[in-house]
Protein backbone atom coordinates (compact mmCIF):
# COMPACT_ATOMS: atom_id res chain seq x y z
CA UNK A 1 0.00 0.00 0.00
CA UNK A 2 1.63 3.47 -0.56
CA UNK A 3 2.38 5.90 1.81
CA UNK A 4 2.97 9.13 0.07
CA UNK A 5 2.46 11.39 3.56
CA UNK A 6 -1.20 12.26 2.50
CA UNK A 7 -4.34 10.64 2.00
CA UNK A 8 -4.67 12.50 -1.46
CA UNK A 9 -1.58 11.22 -2.32
CA UNK A 10 -1.99 7.48 -1.42
CA UNK A 11 -5.37 7.90 -2.84
CA UNK A 12 -3.82 9.10 -5.98
CA UNK A 13 -1.59 6.38 -5.93
CA UNK A 14 -4.26 3.77 -5.44
CA UNK A 15 -5.97 4.88 -8.08
CA UNK A 16 -3.24 4.80 -10.85
CA UNK A 17 -2.64 1.43 -9.87
CA UNK A 18 -6.47 0.55 -10.48
CA UNK A 19 -6.19 2.22 -13.94
CA UNK A 20 -3.27 0.40 -14.59
CA UNK A 21 -4.98 -2.65 -13.59
CA UNK A 22 -7.63 -2.34 -16.22
CA UNK A 23 -5.56 -0.94 -19.23
CA UNK A 24 -2.49 -3.06 -18.92
CA UNK A 25 -2.31 -6.75 -21.18
CA UNK A 26 -2.90 -8.95 -19.42
CA UNK A 27 -4.47 -7.98 -16.59
CA UNK A 28 -7.20 -6.09 -17.95
CA UNK A 29 -8.89 -8.68 -19.56
CA UNK A 30 -8.46 -10.77 -16.53
CA UNK A 31 -10.17 -8.11 -14.43
CA UNK A 32 -12.89 -7.22 -17.23
CA UNK A 33 -13.60 -11.22 -17.31
CA UNK A 34 -13.50 -11.69 -13.69
CA UNK A 35 -15.98 -9.19 -12.97
CA UNK A 36 -18.64 -10.95 -15.75
CA UNK A 37 -18.25 -14.58 -14.52
CA UNK A 38 -18.58 -12.70 -10.45
CA UNK A 39 -22.26 -11.77 -11.70
CA UNK A 40 -22.94 -15.27 -12.66
CA UNK A 41 -21.55 -17.83 -10.20
CA UNK A 42 -22.04 -17.37 -6.51
CA UNK A 43 -19.16 -19.33 -6.11
CA UNK A 44 -16.54 -16.39 -7.69
CA UNK A 45 -18.73 -14.18 -6.35
CA UNK A 46 -18.12 -15.19 -2.33
CA UNK A 47 -14.30 -15.65 -3.36
CA UNK A 48 -14.50 -11.88 -4.73
CA UNK A 49 -16.24 -10.88 -1.77
CA UNK A 50 -12.96 -13.03 0.23
CA UNK A 51 -10.76 -10.95 -1.84
CA UNK A 52 -12.09 -7.46 -1.69
CA UNK A 53 -12.27 -7.99 2.13
CA UNK A 54 -8.51 -8.92 2.58
CA UNK A 55 -7.91 -5.93 0.06
CA UNK A 56 -9.65 -3.39 2.21
CA UNK A 57 -7.75 -5.05 5.28
CA UNK A 58 -4.49 -4.06 3.36
CA UNK A 59 -5.95 -0.65 2.66
CA UNK A 60 -6.90 0.43 6.36
CA UNK A 61 -3.38 1.42 7.44
CA UNK A 62 -4.03 4.66 4.62
CA UNK A 63 -6.93 5.54 6.65
CA UNK A 64 -5.88 5.36 9.70
CA UNK A 65 -2.54 7.55 8.83
CA UNK A 66 -4.89 10.02 7.22
CA UNK A 67 -7.01 10.14 10.37
CA UNK A 68 -3.96 10.09 12.76
CA UNK A 69 -2.83 13.04 10.59
CA UNK A 70 -6.07 14.87 11.13
CA UNK A 71 -6.93 14.50 7.12
CA UNK A 72 -10.21 12.14 7.59
CA UNK A 73 -12.44 12.18 10.16
CA UNK A 74 -12.83 9.01 12.60
CA UNK A 75 -16.13 8.48 11.40
CA UNK A 76 -15.27 8.06 7.58
CA UNK A 77 -15.78 5.32 5.56
CA UNK A 78 -12.53 3.82 4.28
CA UNK A 79 -14.65 1.45 1.84
CA UNK A 80 -16.62 4.00 0.51
CA UNK A 81 -14.02 6.11 0.05
CA UNK A 82 -12.03 3.16 -2.34
CA UNK A 83 -15.52 2.54 -4.13
CA UNK A 84 -15.72 6.20 -5.54
CA UNK A 85 -12.27 5.92 -7.34
CA UNK A 86 -12.25 2.38 -8.43
CA UNK A 87 -16.07 2.79 -9.62
CA UNK A 88 -14.60 5.59 -11.41
CA UNK A 89 -12.18 4.30 -13.01
CA UNK A 90 -14.45 0.64 -13.72
CA UNK A 91 -16.76 2.88 -15.83
CA UNK A 92 -14.10 5.24 -17.53
CA UNK A 93 -12.27 2.77 -18.43
CA UNK A 94 -14.20 -0.77 -18.92
CA UNK A 95 -18.37 0.36 -19.71
CA UNK A 96 -17.92 3.66 -21.65
CA UNK A 97 -14.18 2.90 -22.75
CA UNK A 98 -12.84 5.98 -22.96
CA UNK A 99 -9.24 7.14 -22.72
CA UNK A 100 -7.49 8.30 -19.46
CA UNK A 101 -6.09 11.40 -19.28
CA UNK A 102 -3.11 11.46 -16.88
CA UNK A 103 -4.43 13.67 -14.28
CA UNK A 104 -7.62 11.28 -13.97
CA UNK A 105 -6.39 10.03 -10.28
CA UNK A 106 -5.57 13.64 -9.45
CA UNK A 107 -9.01 15.40 -10.22
CA UNK A 108 -11.23 12.13 -9.35
CA UNK A 109 -9.07 12.25 -6.10
CA UNK A 110 -9.78 15.92 -5.63
CA UNK A 111 -13.63 15.58 -6.66
CA UNK A 112 -13.88 12.98 -3.85
CA UNK A 113 -12.22 14.66 -0.93
CA UNK A 114 -13.22 18.55 -2.37
CA UNK A 115 -15.88 18.06 -3.86
CA UNK A 116 -17.57 19.70 -6.97
CA UNK A 117 -19.37 22.20 -5.67
CA UNK A 118 -18.31 26.07 -6.40
CA UNK A 119 -16.39 27.30 -3.31
CA UNK A 120 -16.84 31.16 -3.90
CA UNK A 121 -17.68 33.47 -1.34
CA UNK A 122 -21.23 34.73 -1.94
Amino acid sequence: MPDTGSLRGDLEALMDGMVSLLTTPPTADIAVAALGAVTHSAELAEHAGTFFAGRLARERPVFERAVARGELAADADPMLLMDLPAGAAWLRVVFRQLPVEPDFARRTVAAILDGAASHADG
